[in-house]
């Protein structure tokens, strides 16, 4: 393996770790966001992604309610650990999420805009797509991949997507339930 290669993958390695580690934050919209929580989704038994929610201090340990109807930055990072996803299975399942999310009172509008932003993407284990929302900017999609490259795919203007998505996970009706405890950090 090239010395390039190694420097790349220890990079993806690190950022990986970075993003499950208890203390990592970031900031976003000029607020520091704190993890929040992060769990594993499984589906068929099988570990598929983990994901980890950032929220500004003042709502780390709020409510689901209140942590998707917030009008303040934060994020959610979703960690491929699955040789078996591919885009197709990845926007098929978010297709699902957001139908799911919107029983629950979360509906968008921009569920195909949100699943258009992925055409161009190949999606690998080891990849991180990052949903970031800014109040007045919106939700940002950002692609990475193990390599360390990173791509902003769009960003969906408005707070009712930011909804819709973060019901995907912390709804009264999300994609799984031992997630959603693990994301509110119960």
């Amino acid at each position: 393996m090239k010395k390039s290669q190694i420097l790349k993958l220890s990079l993806a390695a690190f950022m990986a770790l970075a993003f499950c580690a208890t203390g990592f934050s970031y900031n976003l919209g000029g607020k520091e966001l704190v993890k929040n929580g992060a769990g594993s989704r499984t589906k068929f038994m099988m570990k598929v992604y983990w994901a980890t929610l950032y929220v500004p201090q003042e709502l780390k340990g709020a409510a689901d309610t209140q942590i998707i109807d917030a009008d303040q930055p934060m994020a959610i990072d979703l960690y491929i650990t699955s040789g078996m996803i591919t885009k197709d299975k990845f926007v098929s399942s978010i297709a699902e999420a957001f139908d799911q999310s919107a029983k629950a009172g979360y509906a968008t509008s921009d569920k195909q805009a949100y699943i258009n932003l992925y055409n161009s993407v190949t999606m690998a284990e080891g990849d991180t797509v990052s949903n970031r929302y800014e109040p007045g900017k919106g939700l940002t999609v950002v692609h990475s991949t193990k390599a360390g490259q990173s791509k902003v795919l769009g960003t969906l203007k408005g707070l009712q997507t930011k909804k819709a998505f973060w019901g995907i996970f912390i709804s009264s009706k999300p994609i799984q339930g031992s997630l959603k405890n693990n994301l509110l950090g119960r």
